[in-house]
């Protein structure tokens, strides 16, 4: 084990007692990045009412067609 992961975890334990030597998720705590919820509710909406692909429904949001093709795998849309 490195010095510097020893030394995190020390100070966890300093700080947090027992406790903070749990395992702790790598999830981030925050997305600052994220499309905005409105967005995805457009695109999804294209995709579900009009039976758009990504380059169409890219082209009428404005946005890259990579990015469309992104929120609709997330969203688990991306097979017609």
């Amino acid at each position: 084990m490195s010095w510097r992961t020893a030394a995190k975890w020390a100070a966890r334990y300093r700080a947090e007692g027992a406790a903070g030597m749990a395992d702790r998720s790598s999830r981030p705590h925050r997305q600052p990045n994220l499309m905005p919820a409105p967005m995805v509710r457009k695109i999804m909406h294209l995709r579900r009412k009009r039976r758009l692909g990504p380059v169409p429904i890219a082209d009428q949001v404005g946005m890259a067609a990579s990015t469309v093709h992104a929120v609709l795998r997330r969203q688990r849309a991306n097979r017609r």
